[in-house]
């Protein structure tokens, strides 16, 4: 299903789906949610897919990459402000006008923690550039709110997958009240507003109706 961690040509997942005999054929392309309308509309399968856009408040993903991979998203959006890596996975999917953004950044005074939320804001503007907050057939799940009410959240994500609930979907989560970090990082104010007011749009419509 991937290479390099990348999912693989659309032919190639319609065939592997296809030849599945599961009844449910998940995959989690972390580094392709660009494509998101492209394997919806176009992988042609025998019955319409559906996807989760699942996404993370901004400070406890910054607090997460930081650990995982340092100051990788700094020196990638470096890059790409820089004119490079326009085929980079990290590049796909951007407007005109967010590469214009990105430029307007001084790379060598920023921090790797505003780079990493920079990063957040970026590809989760993607929801809203793909026209997937008008979709019937995505759904916009907050991370945070599965681990402050896991049950109430995954018997709504299994409605919408037209999966039958299970009380072992959740029995492996933890519930946690509220974000991992406890507080807010030393993050750019100019970057911590767009964030702010990103994660409050998104929140608003991970709400459950």
């Amino acid at each position: 299903m991937f290479e390099r961690f990348l999912l693989r040509p659309l032919p190639v997942v319609r065939d592997i789906v296809a030849r599945s005999r599961h009844a449910y054929v998940l995959f989690k392309p972390l580094c392709d949610s660009h494509r998101t309308a492209e394997l919806l509309d176009g992988l042609g399968t025998s019955s319409p897919g559906r996807a989760i856009w699942a996404y993370r408040s901004m400070d406890g993903r910054v607090a997460s990459a930081l650990a995982k991979f340092g100051d990788v998203n700094l020196r990638v959006l470096g890059s790409i402000a820089a004119g490079e890596g326009a085929t980079w996975w990290q590049a796909q999917g951007l407007a005109d006008e967010t590469l214009a953004f990105l430029r307007t950044f001084d790379y060598d005074a920023m921090s790797p923690a505003t780079a990493a939320a920079l990063f957040w804001c970026l590809r989760n503007r993607l929801f809203f550039d793909l026209g997937l907050d008008r979709r019937d057939d995505v759904a916009l799940v907050s991370y945070d709110a599965v681990l402050s009410d896991p049950v109430a959240r995954m018997d709504q994500l299994c409605a919408f997958l037209g999966f039958g609930w299970r009380p072992e979907l959740v029995a492996h989560i933890k519930r946690r009240p509220g974000p991992p970090n406890g507080g807010k990082l030393d993050i750019d104010p100019r970057v911590r507003r767009l964030g702010e007011e990103l994660q409050q749009r998104l929140d608003g419509l991970a709400a459950p109706r």
